[in-house]
């Protein structure tokens, strides 16, 4: 998995500056995690992906190929909420709800209850 990425990379993603001088600004008052390029002459830098925004990590995640994330372990927070944004206002507002009602103690014996029925 691709861990470092050049503004120019992140300047094609929605929603991000689309200028590298802008991906560079954005970087900064952010605080990115930032290297050096190396083989480049110049001030060419790239960035770290887990210091990036939760939205530009989710976007660049489905830019690669999926076989690459099947085989690679996903941090089970990361997963639950990839998972969670998928849903819709109404599923979201209905799991929250479910969860603040039954506590996270009766989610998992719900789970491991449709395990043992399938």
């Amino acid at each position: 998995m691709k861990e470092w990425f050049s503004p120019k990379e992140l300047s094609s993603i929605a929603g991000m500056p689309s200028t590298t001088q802008g991906i560079n600004r954005k970087a900064r008052a952010e605080n990115w995690t930032v290297r050096k390029r190396t083989g480049v002459r110049g001030k060419a830098v790239e960035y770290y992906i887990g210091s990036l925004p939760f939205d530009v990590k989710k976007a660049l995640f489905f830019e690669e190929d999926s076989a690459t994330y099947m085989v690679s372990p996903i941090e089970p927070l990361q997963l639950w909420m990839t998972a969670f944004e998928q849903l819709t206002g109404d599923e979201k507002s209905l799991v929250a709800a479910w969860l603040m009602r039954n506590g996270i103690k009766d989610f998992i014996s719900f789970i491991n209850e449709q395990q043992k029925d399938n």
